[in-house]
């Protein structure tokens, strides 16, 4: 639920100066839960994300009017509009669409008649023709209950013993779940599409499509590998720039990126035209920065990039990641002191952000949205001294979100200036009457970039500004873990103190 948001910047010479209001008082027609629900998905999306939730149960649907290719629980569901959840209103669905995801009997099956196939066995508590009997039997009393489900729909081959039903999956049986569902939800026992990095262990998620990408398309790059001429992409001889991993990559690659030795930079100016994954190698954090006046990364209209661990920072002539009609998700990155600002979103593209550091201390703006939306999730936002610096700036802002996130600014002001833009659950000066400036010392370097915070140095709302639910993150920028409670208080940022 959004709320009614009051977001002021104040001078730090000149006492408490009411900024800005940014105010959110008419839900977003063009959300699906206030729209026509599934029918909005469908329109936008066809079967791709065809169910219509909220953003505080499900992160994914952000950035998507709400949509998702999973059909959410009932309380986190809104099928046909209206801000109603299933249990409110079904009206709109059909006896089809309430099935979910158990087995069940079919047609009228006469059961005083010996059974011959799994047609015959009407009673969905005994969907199971034994031939030996004739009899419709649970799967539980089956010889092999699994195979007997297998082959009364190879697409539930699970005997869930325990409610005598043919499942997709269990926690321990999920051979099942492949292609574009490849993860087994435990609690509906349905395979559905990944949402989370940790999922695909052995590479990446692509979030548009919930599959994991191919783990056979993984390439390394090591800027200080001195052997370049000989680089193949493996671990061994990986590829000397990010650039070459690029060119030489198959479809839908993960490139993981080694830091080099004293923090030197990869200076590339990188064009995103595909699906790509782009991460730090474990335990490490890769430097990029921009060429001459082009970002270090820009997402093309056909682009899908999915980035983790990575440090942009110090491009002289442009921003730091540039968004040109293609999506990006960025997690557990830093985004700072780049020239011309953080990110910029134009096209109509879409930047979801989450648990990063995303700032600078120059007179720019930020996450500037020319055109397109934008979720920013448990993240810290920052910006420097100016009459145009802004934490966040857009032109409308209708359909994006910052959620539990912690926003400032240096600058007298307002941290936000963005006119239908939802901010809910997030830490600001104004809401909480503080004020920001070069002298406050709430982070380890906020000049530098470093965005953590000092213990006792911020005010102590930022420890209960932010509400947790069940489809945020897990862990904070550092891996360290969250409440994992649905409702419960939290850090606001990219950053929490144990």
């Amino acid at each position: 639920m959004s709320k009614h948001v009051f977001i002021a910047s104040f001078g730090f010479t000149l006492g408490l100066v009411a900024a800005a209001c940014v105010v959110t008082t008419e839900p977003d027609r063009s959300h699906c839960r206030y729209a026509n629900g599934d029918q909005t998905c469908a329109d936008r999306f066809g079967e791709e994300r065809p169910f219509c939730t909220r953003a505080a149960c499900d992160a994914s649907s952000e950035g998507y009017f709400g949509c998702v290719a999973q059909r959410p629980a009932d309380d986190c569901y809104y099928p046909c509009g209206d801000n109603d959840n299933v249990t409110d209103d079904d009206s709109c669905l059909s006896d089809e669409g309430m099935a979910g995801g158990m087995a069940e009997g079919h047609g009228e099956g006469d059961t005083d008649s010996p059974c011959t196939d799994p047609a015959d066995c009407s009673d969905p508590g005994a969907p199971i023709c034994e031939l030996d009997t004739g009899l419709c039997i649970s799967c539980s009393d089956a010889a092999d209950p699994d195979s007997a489900c297998a082959e009364q729909d190879p697409a539930l081959p699970v005997c869930l013993v325990d409610l005598d039903a043919c499942v997709a999956c269990t926690q321990d049986k999920a051979a099942a779940c492949v292609d574009a569902t490849p993860i087994c939800d435990a609690k509906l026992h349905a395979c559905v599409g990944c949402s989370d990095h940790r999922e695909c262990p052995d590479s990446a998620c692509n979030y548009a499509t919930g599959r994991c990408l191919d783990p056979a398309a993984v390439l390394h790059v090591d800027g200080d590998n001195s052997e370049c001429e000989a680089a193949d992409g493996t671990e061994g001889a990986p590829y000397c720039a990010i650039g070459d991993a690029l060119l030489n990559a198959p479809e839908q690659p993960l490139i993981l990126i080694h830091a080099r030795d004293g923090e030197a930079a990869y200076q590339e100016a990188l064009l995103i035209n595909g699906a790509i994954a782009m991460f730090a190698a474990p335990g490490e954090e890769p430097v990029l920065q921009g060429l001459a006046a082009a970002a270090p990364v820009t997402v093309s209209p056909a682009g899908l990039l999915f980035a983790r661990g990575l440090r942009i920072s110090g491009t002289p002539n442009a921003e730091g990641l540039a968004i040109n009609g293609g999506r990006a998700w960025v997690e557990r990155s830093k985004i700072s002191n780049n020239a011309d600002g953080g990110v910029t979103v134009d096209g109509g593209g879409v930047l979801v952000v989450e648990n990063s550091f995303v700032g600078g201390p120059q007179n720019r703006r930020i996450i500037d949205v020319l055109d397109g939306q934008i979720s920013v999730l448990f993240s810290t936002v920052g910006a420097g001294f100016g009459e145009t610096a802004r934490a966040v700036a857009c032109a409308d802002g209708a359909g994006s979100i910052i959620r539990n996130s912690l926003i400032v600014s240096y600058s007298d002001e307002p941290e936000i200036d963005c006119p239908k833009l939802s901010v809910v659950d997030s830490f600001s000066e104004a809401e909480h009457g503080v004020v920001f400036d070069d002298l406050s010392g709430w982070f380890v370097d906020f000049e530098g970039g470093d965005y953590h915070l000092v213990p006792e140095a911020y005010p102590s709302v930022v420890e209960t500004g932010a509400t947790w639910a069940a489809s945020d993150p897990a862990v904070d920028i550092d891996d360290e873990p969250r409440p994992a409670i649905d409702g419960a208080t939290d850090f606001a940022g990219a950053d929490r103190i144990p």
